[in-house]
């Protein structure tokens, strides 16, 4: 399906009135045109420009849906044409969404690896209010990363900056647009040891399937690493697995992750869902307590 369609597509779904493309500004006119013309990367300046002047919620609804439709040219590949430095291998921003038993909550999180290492990572909301920074000692700063944990909302739809420092002093930034957040959970409890994935709905079909992580942790050696962890791309499961592991009470958790980019950024859409559980408490296999 090629631009065009999805533009078609789009503008005509319930609820999008076209016109509402050319009533607002400038910068979003010139986004919506630079995106026919199939300039992806300009279309993504245009709209970095209109998020950088006054919006109401119309407006930047519209924003947020035109960059989401926007990702759909080749999973957002083409968006930026800003190179990572030389002495920055790769750099990650992830969104995360949590929902236990007892509650749902949020991480934000940024992280990376650099061949000289980083002095530090900060991150910006439109026009100047930190959310993220760190500054890394020379243990943590060729693998850095930045937690922002127990949110009571996602970080939201907007414009922000990462600016990263190298170990030499070498300063590199990006304007950095997120997406809506999911307003659907897609992965959810089904019982105590299965889960119900919803299908997907939207169309980044240019972009890799969704993959499961699941990951157990140990509940009594106080070790934040998973005793045992593995991921699917394909055939998602929606059961946990046998694992032989001895008596106890462990932490599941299982995360349904998407992934897309902005140029060389790499972003992870998270939904997760975990909670305790006895082990090897009940036949895994039939899901039914055993006999006596």
């Amino acid at each position: 399906m090629n631009r065009w369609v999805f533009l078609t597509l789009w503008l005509f779904w319930p609820g999008t009135v076209l016109a509402a493309w050319f009533s607002g500004s400038d910068a979003l006119t010139s986004a919506h045109q630079k995106l026919l013309e199939g300039n992806t990367a300009e279309s993504f300046d245009a709209m970095v420009e209109a998020w950088q002047q006054e919006n109401g919620p119309t407006e930047k609804r519209h924003l947020a849906d035109f960059l989401s439709l926007a990702i759909t040219e080749d999973c957002g590949r083409s968006l930026s044409t800003l190179s990572l430095p030389s002495w920055l291998q790769n750099i990650v921003i992830r969104r995360e969404t949590v929902q236990t038993p007892n509650r749902v909550f949020y991480h934000f999180s940024i992280y990376g690896n650099s061949s000289t290492g980083v002095s530090s990572v900060s991150f910006s909301a439109w026009p100047d209010q930190s959310v993220l920074h760190s500054n890394f000692s020379d243990d943590e700063s060729r693998d850095f990363k930045l937690d922002y944990d127990g949110l009571s909302r996602a970080i939201k739809a907007g414009l922000y900056k990462l600016e990263v420092t190298s170990s030499n002093g070498e300063r590199w930034s990006s304007s950095i647009l997120i997406t809506q957040p999911e307003a659907i959970q897609s992965i959810s409890w089904k019982d105590s040891r299965s889960w119900r994935i919803a299908p997907p709905t939207d169309l980044k079909g240019t972009c890799p399937r969704p993959f499961l992580s699941m990951n157990l942790y140990s509940q009594n050696d106080g070790q934040t690493a998973p005793i045992w962890s593995e991921e699917k791309d394909k055939n998602l499961p929606t059961a946990l697995p046998v694992i032989d592991v001895p008596d106890g009470q462990y932490w599941f958790s299982v995360a349904l992750i998407e992934r897309r980019w902005q140029g060389p950024i790499l972003f992870e859409e998270v939904q997760r869902i975990g909670r305790s559980v006895d082990l090897p408490d009940v036949d895994l296999q039939q899901l039914s307590p055993r006999r006596q």
